[in-house]
């Protein structure tokens, strides 16, 4: 008798909760949550009051004079560094000019700027701390003045050859460089940027933001073994040939168990969220301001569920392929490199990409972030697609070896048993 979905739904949901390692998961996820949201500093987020300019912060500028002289400040750096970098599709790309295109950007610049190669550098020079050896400046906070003969026009133009040189996905592109620089906001500004918090976002919405943004490292790793140890684990128990010999359907056994991990691993991320919520609801309280009590309910959902889909089904996937751990390997090195990726100048940025792991540090920015929405949209769809896909094969993988056409070491048989051998 076939057994009902909801029936392996219930028994997978129950082996998962016996294993040591989801409780390790459930360890790890709020010690991490604990060392980075436990306290979420509302004192960031005081009023402004007129005449400290330095408590105002900063907001992004769209002002082309701005964006041309952060552009060509930018291009100076890189110029003088000689450290190129890209993100064609989301995820670094390091870039090595020759002599030659070094000193066609060299040229770029002076024409943008009016000044000689060498003024250039004596200019950079001067942001540099010599014995130490870098720059003294943030990167956003460098700027070099463009010459009273460049248009914004010509401005783009000198960037598209710059871009011919470096490929795509530089900072000298015109989507990148419009999105606009961090610039010290005025008192205006600042009171603008502290009613957004308050009546926009609500208070919670900045802090959901900044939730999905510290768990998602986390769930970029953490999932994957929960996902290998529970594929492995009846072939430890020497329960292979007891549990291919059901009735149920591959697709349903190894959905069941999917969605069994799925669920275990999104609870403590929904439960742990209510936290900071009634933490937000409190300070909402003190300032009378309503907060909203929903705002974690995307991030949960929209923002983590599926990085957890992903990294999950990756893992169920290699472990049926292989037969061996090589899911945690092949996610660590993923989970590096878009940590990395996604650090620096993209961490409030919005340029999520092909990110699995998406990073969105700030309580503020509220504007920048919405303009990006459908952008995370997007790669929140494509990331689940993409881990069904996975689910997928490793139901035909599963469905192989139930026939005994795949041993149990990941290795495809090159025979079939006959029914005298059954």
């Amino acid at each position: 008798m076939r057994e009902l979905f909801f029936e392996l739904f219930k028994k997978e949901c129950v082996q998962t909760g016996k294993s040591l390692i989801y409780w390790i998961y459930v360890l790890c996820l709020l010690l991490f949550f604990l060392t980075q949201m436990g306290n979420p500093g509302f004192d960031s987020q005081i009023k402004p009051v007129k005449g400290e300019e330095s408590t105002y912060g900063t907001v992004i500028s769209k002002d082309k004079k701005v964006i041309m002289e952060r552009t060509l400040g930018l291009l100076g750096q890189y110029l003088y560094e000689d450290e190129w970098s890209t993100y064609p599709v989301g995820f670094v790309k390091y870039v090595y000019p020759s002599t030659e295109e070094k000193e066609r950007m060299w040229n770029i610049l002076s024409d943008c700027t009016g000044l000689s190669r060498e003024e250039l550098q004596e200019k950079i020079k001067e942001g540099t701390d010599q014995e130490e050896g870098y720059m003294t400046f943030p990167v956003w906070e460098f700027s070099l003045e463009p010459s009273d003969t460049l248009t914004y026009t010509a401005f783009q133009e000198k960037m598209e050859r710059v871009c011919r040189i470096l490929g795509p996905g530089s900072d000298f592109e015109k989507d990148t460089y419009e999105q606009g620089y961090s610039v010290p906001a005025t008192y205006e500004e600042a009171m603008e940027a502290y009613h957004d918090f308050l009546y926009k976002d609500r208070i919670t919405g900045g802090y959901a933001r900044l939730f999905g943004d510290y768990m998602g490292i986390a769930l970029g790793i953490l999932p994957v073994f929960l996902a290998v140890t529970r594929e492995m684990r009846d072939r430890r128990a020497r329960m292979e040939e007891l549990i291919y010999t059901r009735t149920a359907p591959s697709g349903k056994i190894l959905m069941s168990r999917w969605l069994a991990m799925v669920f275990m691993m999104i609870l403590p991320v929904f439960l742990t969220s209510f936290y900071t919520l009634f933490q937000c609801a409190s300070y909402g309280r003190n300032l009378d301001v309503s907060v909203d009590y929903l705002a974690f309910l995307p991030v949960v959902f929209g923002w983590l569920l599926p990085e957890i889909l992903m990294v999950s089904s990756l893992g169920m996937f290699f472990a049926e392929l292989t037969g061996s751990p090589l899911a945690i390997l092949i996610q660590g090195v993923w989970w590096f490199a878009d940590v990395f990726a996604g650090s620096g100048a993209n961490l409030a940025g919005g340029n999520f990409g092909l990110h699995l792991i998406l990073r969105y540090n700030t309580t503020g920015e509220r504007e920048l972030f919405t303009e990006h929405l459908f952008q995370m949209g997007v790669n929140r769809v494509f990331y689940t697609v993409l881990a069904l896909v996975f689910l997928i094969f490793a139901s035909l993988i599963y469905n192989e070896k139930r026939k005994g056409r795949w041993d149990f070491r990941g290795k495809i048989r090159s025979y079939r048993k006959s029914k005298s051998e059954v």
